[in-house]
């Protein structure tokens, strides 16, 4: 009798002892996350690439002297143009982007190009960057632009989007803060 109670005792103990590392060994002891990697990625780090990305293509743009900053068929600079020299100079010794001068269209007057580039490097040297003739080029510009038919259909869609042809409210069309509608 004593060996039945022993070994009922044991059998107990034992049959504990598997339960607790059963229960240890189970998948959802091993399952459970650590608290050290988050669940989600923090705001914005999934996008942040991009934004990136889009900012330097836009510094990168501000380096583009357009045909439309010299006046008709010459060489001299619009005073438009030579501010945009003035800020391409200041900014040129901490940028790595190239200095484009948009040519002709349809690369009509290769000359007249060659001279605005010669034009371009010589004031850029000028206002003390020695690399201007290594980093200036002629070249189309990383994007076409618009010409003011398009930039006042785009501002009149943007008015439309914002809501700021509803009577003053910021809703769009049908509603949003104020009411109104149409």
């Amino acid at each position: 009798m004593k060996i039945f109670v022993a070994s009922s005792r044991f059998t107990f103990f034992a049959a504990a002892i598997c339960g607790v590392v059963a229960g240890c060994c189970s998948p959802g002891f091993f399952a459970k996350k650590s608290l050290s990697v988050p669940d989600t990625m923090p705001l914005g780090s999934i996008s942040r690439a991009h934004w990136h990305m889009m900012e330097t293509n836009g510094e990168a743009a501000d380096f583009v002297i357009h045909y439309n900053e010299f006046t008709d068929n010459s060489s001299e600079l619009t005073p438009y143009g030579r501010d945009h020299i003035a800020e391409i100079a200041a900014r040129m010794s901490s940028s790595p982007f190239p200095v484009i001068v948009q040519r002709t269209l349809n690369n009509a007057d290769p000359e007249l190009d060659q001279v605005r580039r010669d034009l371009v490097v010589r004031v850029l040297t000028d206002l003390g960057n020695p690399d201007a003739d290594q980093r200036t080029v002629v070249s189309q510009p990383y994007g076409n632009g618009i010409n003011s038919m398009e930039g006042e259909m785009d501002n009149g869609q943007f008015r439309r989007i914002r809501g700021f042809n509803n009577g003053g409210n910021f809703g769009g069309i049908g509603g949003g803060i104020g009411g109104g509608g149409f």
